[in-house]
C-alpha cells in the first residue's frame, strides 16, 4: 500500500510540473504563427465625443470665439447698487465683488461645453469625424493619446490656459476598428 501511495504521489506531481494543454491547443515546438494585422492610419477632425449635435452642419462650423471681457462695472462711482427695494452701498459691493470675481476667470470659459463639437477643457471622450462623414469614438487607450496630443499642442495648452477658444485639429489615428470604435495605438495631430 506504501508504494502505490509513492507512485500516485509521483505521478500527481509530475502532472502539476508537466505544462497544461488544452485538448485543441498544438504541441510544445509546433506553436502557429499569430496572423499578423498592421494598424490602419485614419485621417481626420478630432471632436468631443460627448457632443450632442453630429450632424454635418454642426460639424463642419467653426469652434465658438472666446467672449469678450467683462468691462469693469462704474458701480463705485455712483455709490452703490440698488435692486428691488434693496440698496447696497458702494464699499459693501467693492467687497463683495472682489470675493466674486476671481472665479470669473478665462479658463471657466475653457471648460464649458461647445456646441460645435470642439475640443475643449472639459472633454474626456474623443472621436475622429472622417473626410467621409463617418463619427467613429476612440477606445480608452485612444481617449489616453488624443488627451496627450491637444495638451502637447499650442493651441491646446493655450485652450486650457483660458487663452484660445475650443479647436478641432486634423489628426492621424493609427489603429483598427472594432465595430464602431477606433482601438488606437497612436494619435498625432498635423501641423497647421
Amino acid at each position: 500500500m506504501k508504494t502505490f501511495l509513492t507512485v500516485v504521489a509521483l505521478a500527481a506531481v509530475g502532472s502539476l510540473a508537466a505544462p497544461a494543454q488544452s485538448p485543441g491547443a498544438p504541441a510544445q515546438g509546433q506553436e502557429h504563427a499569430v496572423a499578423y494585422r498592421p494598424f490602419t492610419d485614419f485621417h481626420g477632425i478630432l471632436i468631443d465625443a460627448a457632443c450632442r449635435d453630429f450632424s454635418r452642419f454642426n460639424l463642419g462650423l467653426a469652434p465658438q470665439a472666446l467672449p469678450a471681457p467683462a468691462q469693469p462695472s462704474n458701480a463705485k462711482a455712483a455709490g452703490g447698487a440698488a435692486a428691488s427695494g434693496i440698496t447696497v452701498d458702494a464699499r459693501t459691493l467693492e467687497l463683495e465683488r472682489l470675493d466674486v470675481m476671481p472665479h470669473q476667470i478665462a479658463d471657466l470659459v475653457s471648460r464649458q461645453s461647445d456646441p460645435t463639437c470642439a475640443i475643449k477643457g472639459n472633454t474626456r471622450a474623443y472621436a475622429l469625424l472622417m473626410a467621409d462623414g463617418r463619427v467613429a469614438d476612440l477606445d480608452e487607450g485612444g481617449n489616453t493619446f488624443a488627451d496627450a496630443a491637444v495638451k502637447a499642442d499650442p493651441r491646446g495648452r493655450a485652450m486650457l490656459a483660458g487663452q484660445g477658444a475650443g479647436f478641432k485639429p486634423t489628426v492621424t489615428v493609427s489603429g483598427e476598428v472594432q465595430g464602431a470604435r477606433i482601438v488606437a495605438r497612436a494619435v498625432t495631430i498635423a501641423p497647421r
